[in-house]
């Protein structure tokens, strides 16, 4: 190919968009990259993120809403070392508090959401718009200190889904947080999905969502509500077995299982109690008055498309008790069944 006709072609893959910015879902895949590399490193075991809001600290549209979404999204699919806290609760908290995501750059509220929902770190970020691309930058702060612990900021087309996205308008955040007449604040609308009480312990199904078009993504919220002693947990597993599959599945509208195994669950450990071996696995402790926030992913064994529509949720928890030693002694299983609505 002679320069002539490369130039022409680069000119018009210029006036395309394609060279410099790129696709934005393709862009927040690789911007979650360079976020989750600083949580990891300064060892953050629990982070949520945050509206994107234009320079001003105002909402841009639903596409601040949006990245926040496909960000947390890409984070919980990486296998991190950290859990994300499921946005639906965040919205719950933050209404239940009186709190807005705009005022968590105060760090005194930042520090209000670390200790109402266990989070250590908050992704803030800031959407740019120019002439044919938008800007993002997002920071990492640590929610006791309020230190900037990460940073990364990326670039794609604004394309017409992009525009769609930031002339959509939305109901101001601040006054839906004040106001127990919105939608945001009705009790309906706070509910977890599928609730089910053991003693002093409470499990949530929060959601169940479709991702990568061939897995189920559940987010759970396990509280302790007694307030002076910590408990002892674990995903009831067949441990011993190549993957250590959980005895926990996801059965959709067809009648389909989807099973899940050791390496897709987040923000929750995995093990096996048998009477002759004892306890196989780690144990994850919730200390007294708190709650833990857990994603696990779900995936057919004959490699079935993941659907939205109504699903039947079959999870197996193991309580553990524990000796003056810290060695398991014993364990209980809480079974939570109940039917979700996969979005």
């Amino acid at each position: 190919m002679n320069h002539p006709t490369r130039l022409l072609i680069f000119i018009f893959l210029l006036s395309q968009g394609y060279c410099g910015a790129q696709d934005m879902d393709q862009q927040l895949s690789e911007f979650a990259e360079k976020l989750a590399h600083p949580i990891t490193e300064r060892a953050k075991k629990k982070v949520t993120v945050i509206d994107f809001t234009d320079l001003q600290g105002g909402p841009s549209g639903e596409l601040g809403k949006y990245i926040a979404e496909q960000l947390t999204v890409e984070l919980v699919m990486g296998k991190r070392d950290f859990s994300v806290l499921d946005r639906a609760n965040l919205k719950s908290i933050l209404a239940e508090h009186k709190l807005t995501s705009q005022g968590l750059v105060d760090p005194e509220n930042a520090k209000k959401l670390g200790q109402f929902a266990g989070v250590d770190a908050l992704i803030l970020g800031t959407i740019i718009p120019k002439k044919q691309t938008i800007s993002l930058t997002a920071k990492i702060i640590t929610t006791d200190t309020a230190e900037v612990v990460g940073a990364a900021r990326t670039e794609f087309k604004l394309d017409e889904t992009v525009s769609d996205l930031m002339s959509h308008v939305i109901t101001n955040e601040a006054n839906s947080a004040m106001s127990s007449d919105t939608e945001a604040t009705k009790p309906e609308k706070q509910k977890p999905k599928i609730v089910s009480t053991f003693d002093d312990m409470r499990v949530e199904v929060q959601s169940l969502k479709v991702v990568n078009a061939s897995e189920f993504l559940m987010t759970l919220c396990i509280t302790n509500h007694n307030q002076k002693h910590p408990v002892l947990l674990t995903m009831d597993a067949n441990m011993g077995t190549l993957g250590s599959p959980l005895k926990s599945s996801v059965i959709d509208s067809n009648g389909l299982e989807f099973v899940s195994e050791e390496p897709a669950v987040s923000g929750l450990t995995v093990g096996s109690f048998e009477r002759y071996f004892g306890f196989q696995g780690r144990a994850t402790q919730i200390a007294g008055g708190h709650s833990a926030i857990a994603t696990i992913r779900f995936f057919s064994q004959y490699r079935r498309p993941a659907q939205p529509g109504m699903c039947t949720v079959q999870l197996a928890i193991l309580r553990l008790a524990s000796n003056l030693y810290g060695n398991v002694t014993a364990a209980s299983t809480c079974n939570v069944v109940g039917r979700i609505q996969a979005e």
